[in-house]
């Protein structure tokens, strides 16, 4: 695919050196005071003299004040459940919580200088501040994901939460960071939106190896996935490193690069109970057993610096579990002859106006002998484009729902081809408004809507 949004990888600046909208509020949790010895990222937040701060940066003893630069007041303390009151001046996004009269409010999208009240379209009232019986909207808790399900394990067929209980994660695959990437079309109010107003679980970080990306330049792009991999578990949500190969489909082709970035990746991130490692995306025109001696290769170097995080290993037939190779033994050959190794799940994937009921069905019959992982899927044709197929989506979305299968969908860009979920030219509008059809659908999705 040739792209000219992006002829050669930037220079990749310091997360701290973005620019970050200072007047937004974002407090959705319990907002604990500032502390002089404590390190802040940017996106934090602190109570200190009566007011709520973001941090815009990295910032440790420097104190809250509107004099100082990393620091920028979004409100006025919480009186009860540690939402900020709302004010008159304060610039709010979609899924951001205050408080105001008594009750807790949620902003729908981005408002400034509105009341909230209960005839106001921008604001949804969930619950009373007083009150011990609030109503709380779908998924959001006061927690962000991390919170809520700690390092994730997988057990049998199923992927499980730190207490061992199953958990489905629903979120976003980027597009191609060499096209799509951080500050080509990722940004800090870019991933707010995906976390706070989609309430997101988890955001995939697509680092294409051949197509402009990481051969071209490999310290550029850990460097560049480092960068969104902070930026998303700043954010609280999961993020799977993917290492995006497509031609060649021999990923043993691509395994000094392999060897390499994930030996990188994992020690870089160790210390994260955050990380999901996809090893190789959509293996095609190979066999089984070359797709699992890559694994077998790649899983030891990651387990030398990270023993828990679950690696997801891509299936033959562009990761359909072996559906789309004529003559394959689809998923049987992966149950007779399983990768060896802990904490270990299987890519499916599915374009829902290309793969229909014969695919679905051998999807749930699989679910029930293989820990399943959809990296990607999309609503249209495989290609990424022509016209969406929600009916077949949903039909998808439902087997997934009922095996408490994660999925990521593609794509978070805003994409041209139908795939993308933002409407093509979005820099800053991260609204309902600038969202095509797709990204209306699967935001709803998202939110368990």
């Amino acid at each position: 695919m040739k792209d000219t949004r992006r002829s050669f990888l930037r220079a990749v600046t310091a997360l701290g050196g973005l620019s970050a909208t200072g007047t937004v509020v974002g407090a959705t949790e319990t907002v604990d005071a500032w502390e002089s010895d404590r390190a802040y990222r940017d996106g934090d937040q602190v109570s200190h003299e009566g007011y709520v701060w973001r941090a815009y940066w990295y910032t440790k003893g420097d104190e809250p004040a509107d004099t100082v630069a990393v620091w920028g007041r979004v409100g006025q303390e919480s009186g009860t459940d540690g939402y900020p009151a709302w004010t008159a001046d304060g610039v709010y996004r979609g899924g951001v919580r205050v408080t105001h009269e008594g009750d807790d409010w949620e902003a729908n999208w981005w408002t400034e200088g509105d009341e909230p009240a209960a005839e106001s379209d921008l604001w949804t009232r969930i619950g009373s501040s007083d009150s011990s019986d609030d109503e709380e909207s779908d998924s959001i808790d006061g927690q962000t994901p991390v919170d809520r399900h700690g390092q994730l394990q997988v057990d049998g067929t199923a992927l499980c939460d730190a207490a061992g209980d199953p958990v489905q994660l629903r979120g976003m695959s980027t597009h191609g960071i060499q096209w799509y990437g951080w500050d080509e079309f990722l940004t800090p109010d870019a991933l707010d939106a995906l976390a706070d107003g989609w309430t997101a679980d988890l955001c995939r970080v697509a680092m294409y190896i051949q197509e402009g990306g990481y051969e071209t330049d490999p310290e550029g792009f850990t460097d560049e996935v480092n960068q969104i991999v902070e930026a998303v578990t700043d954010r609280g949500m999961y993020a799977i490193i993917d290492f995006h190969i497509h031609d060649p489909g021999d990923p043993l082709e691509n395994l000094d690069h392999a060897e390499r970035f994930f030996d990188e990746m994992a020690a870089e991130h160790a210390d994260k109970d955050n990380i999901i490692f996809e090893i190789c995306n959509e293996p095609n025109d190979v066999d089984w057993a070359s797709v699992k001696e890559y694994a077998e290769t790649i899983i030891p170097i990651i387990r030398g610096h990270d023993s828990e995080s679950p690696i997801v290993v891509g299936t033959r037939g562009w990761s359909s579990l072996g559906l789309a190779d004529i003559g394959a033994d689809g998923p049987q050959e992966i149950i007779d002859n399983p990768v060896e190794g802990d904490n270990l799940l299987y890519a499916f994937h599915f374009y829902a106006a290309t793969h229909g009921e014969w695919e679905r069905n051998q999807l749930a019959d699989a679910a029930q002998e293989l820990p399943i992982f959809v990296t990607e899927c999309g609503s249209m044709e495989a290609s990424g484009d022509g016209a969406s197929d929600f009916d077949s989506t949903q039909a998808f979305m439902d087997i997934l729902s009922d095996n408490d299968i994660s999925w990521a969908f593609w794509s978070y860009s805003d994409d041209w081809r139908t795939s993308g979920i933002w409407q093509e030219g979005t820099t800053d509008d991260w609204t309902t408004d600038s969202l095509t059809e797709t990204g209306e659908w699967v935001r709803q999705q998202i939110r368990g809507q």
